[in-house]
């Protein structure tokens, strides 16, 4: 019988290598056809054989076979690396992308591109530093050797959020020394020469054959450090050579095509789906059907190729795997008991009487908003801005107050709260402290929306973007909350599947920023979360929205209360926690959509305020709002104001200042809620 079983699984061992090999052969001959003159097989193998100088053959040599040479190895390499990552660390979700260290690598590079460019001849150093010292981080932020596979992508999507936010940043302070990174950074296999093949080759086949000696050692590790150890195996020893071998082969290909994401996820995934134990093949099929995968959609990004625009390949990845990131987290949720605890919150033990807390709040707002409509290029006196905005002003501070500053100021004093209540909303009804419009796929869903009708309607009037916004927002929490049902609303499958959804909408932003003819910069901008230029039509779209949507958002409190205890105790007590739930959701939706809609993606708003508020006056609601009204309104109203003036007149987005703050508090409330037991 054991025979029987071994021939079967040769056979498809054989199956799957000749499979692979075939489906890249087609897979090549289509790719180095693609371009706006279709080439003959009998002139490509004379290209290879007997070269001319003529057109076709120097169309071959020079651009399309190192195209397809440089995806089969950049498809190998991170298909290695997703294996070694997801035995080593137990982890069916590691890959360079869910790890982090595709946005930590980006950082790197950009970071050396801007001040060290003498370092970035070939970007290797600088991407394998921001590599390796974005593993090192998630390993320890993720628990170490006693990680949990969940807690360590979520890791991953924090470190991804850091990195991200600071290469944002890093792009539009730096528009020059960082112009040729866009599409780089969204991945792209475009190549003009051998160069990065002559460098990413040696590496990436060291790689393979040490993944390959060391692969009977995996096999061991993967019955567990206790078993292992007592076989005489070396763990540690060799989980950092594994670890080590992955992050340098990844390196070795970001450094030449840019960060591309989901290619090590599935490859390896797909072979141990199908009944592949032993490490040596595995290693050795995902090279090959990364590869595969890899130039497979390089040739589907191709195929939308318009005149000088060119759809990254990375795009297409993200598209591809991000539904089989939602896929693993729907089989793993189905398998995850439901909670029956409410959510965890910490308060603290010394409070400020609720008035004198309250008044402190409306004084700091009042100081900053006078502060903002004061300073600039033209600054103003109080009594000045005072007369001006009841118009008795003269007609520049006229125009400099009452239709540049003020609108601005206001737009993001309204945005800050919208942002604050919508978190607020989101992190009872999903029981998730780490809810937030941005760490969910939210925003995102309604960047994707606004972005669609900005770019291809722009005959469209107004008040379609906030409405493309919501749509966008809605069918992002449609495909979230379907998926997190299985698990309960289980928060790390939340979270999970909403970096899935995010990479989704930020391939679609990709696609649609590369191939318009609107400045990448402006753009960028925008997504980054900025109140420039607002106008007041954003003031009052926000205020509508506030007078209609805050008033339900308030009649919900109590039986928000209840949900906070839990969905059993809930239930016990009579709320209907169904309805509740989708209501409460669709007003943070909707809130969610809205301040997208005007101020961009600016993140973490939704996250900090809340937890800040229930720090401050503890966890019931109708006391709570108020408070997380008035500081998300600070905090993004603060954020506007040093943007605005710390580099005048330059400016820093309102986003990325919340984001400096934001993302690494988000850090620190992952390791601290996976420290505590209930």
């Amino acid at each position: 019988m054991s025979s029987k079983i071994e021939n079967k699984y040769r056979l498809l061992l054989l199956t799957m290598i000749i499979g692979g090999l075939l489906s890249l052969f087609i897979l090549s001959f289509i790719h180095i056809n693609q371009g706006s003159v279709g080439i003959s097989l009998k002139v490509i193998l004379e290209s290879l054989i007997n070269p001319k100088n003529i057109i076709e053959h120097n169309v071959i040599r020079d651009l399309r076979l190192p195209r397809l040479i440089i995806g089969m190895i950049a498809g190998g390499a991170l298909g290695i690396s997703g294996a070694l990552f997801q035995s080593i660390m137990r982890n069916p979700l590691a890959s360079a992308s869910t790890l982090g260290i595709n946005a930590g690598a980006y950082f790197s590079v950009s970071l050396f591109t801007i001040f060290l460019p003498n370092f970035t001849v070939i970007p290797f150093f600088p991407a394998l530093a921001g590599a390796l010292g974005t593993a090192i981080i998630v390993m320890n932020l993720g628990g170490g050797r006693k990680a949990n596979p969940v807690q360590m992508t979520l890791a991953g999507v924090a470190l991804s959020l850091v990195f991200s936010s600071m290469t944002s940043a890093l792009q539009i302070l730096f528009e020059n020394e960082t112009k040729g990174l866009f599409l780089w950074g969204s991945g792209s296999l475009v190549q003009t020469s051998w160069r990065g093949i002559n460098f990413s080759f040696p590496i990436v086949s060291l790689c393979l054959f040490f993944s390959l000696v060391i692969a009977s050692k995996i096999d061991i590790l993967e019955l567990g450090d206790d078993i292992a150890t007592s076989l005489g195996l070396r763990v540690n020893l060799y989980r950092y050579i594994g670890i080590a071998i992955g992050v340098v082969a990844t390196s070795s290909v970001i450094a030449v095509v840019g960060p591309i994401g989901f290619v090590g996820l599935v490859a390896p995934h797909i072979m141990k789906r199908i009944g592949f134990k032993k490490h040596i093949h595995i290693f050795i099929l995902s090279f090959i059907w990364g590869a595969v995968i890899l130039i497979g959609a390089d040739v589907l990004s191709r195929l939308f190729t318009k005149g000088s625009y060119e759809l990254p390949v990375g795009a297409f990845t993200a598209i591809i795997g991000a539904p089989w990131l939602i896929y693993l987290a729907y089989k793993t949720g189905k398998h995850i008991e439901k909670t029956p605890h409410g959510l965890l919150v910490q308060v603290s033990k010394k409070r400020l009487p609720y008035s004198i807390l309250t008044s402190i709040l409306l004084i700091s707002i009042l100081i900053v908003f006078f502060i903002s409509l004061r300073y600039g290029g033209q600054e103003y006196s109080i009594k000045e801005i005072i007369e001006t905005i009841l118009g008795n002003g003269n007609g520049i501070s006229n125009m400099i107050i009452n239709k540049v500053r003020l609108p601005r100021v206001l737009t993001a004093l309204l945005a800050g709260i919208v942002l604050a209540v919508s978190g607020f909303l989101l992190q009872t009804v999903l029981n998730n402290t780490l809810a937030d419009p941005s760490t969910l796929g939210v925003t995102p869903g309604s960047a994707l929306g606004a972005l669609f009708t900005i770019y291809f309607l722009p005959k469209m009037s107004n008040i379609m973007i906030p409405i493309s916004a919501f749509i966008g927002a809605i069918l992002a929490s449609f495909v979230i909350f379907g998926i997190s049902k299985k698990s309960k609303y289980n928060p790390s499958m939340l979270v999970l599947v909403g970096m899935a959804v995010t990479a989704l909408c930020q391939a679609g932003v990709n696609i649609i920023i590369i191939n318009t003819t609107v400045g990448k910069s402006a753009s960028l901008v925008w997504l980054a979360g900025s109140t420039y230029a607002s106008t007041w039509n954003n003031v009052v779209t926000l205020l509508v929205s506030m007078l209609i949507m805050l008033p339900i958002a308030w009649l919900l409190c109590k039986d928000l209360d209840a949900i906070m205890l839990g969905q059993d105790v809930a239930t016990a007590i009579g709320s209907d926690v169904t309805r509740i739930r989708i209501l409460a959701s669709v007003v943070g939706i909707f809130l969610s959509a809205v301040a997208v809609s005007t101020v961009g993606t600016v993140g973490f708003i939704g996250l900090l305020a809340p937890h800040m508020a229930r720090f401050l006056v503890g966890v019931k609601h109708r006391k709570s709002l108020p408070i997380v009204s008035l500081l998300g309104g600070l905090l993004l109203l603060s954020a506007n104001f040093i943007g605005s003036t710390i580099i005048y007149p330059n400016e820093i987005p309102s986003g990325l200042i919340v984001s400096v703050i934001g993302a690494p508090y988000f850090l620190w409330l992952l390791y601290s809620t996976s420290k505590i037991k209930r």
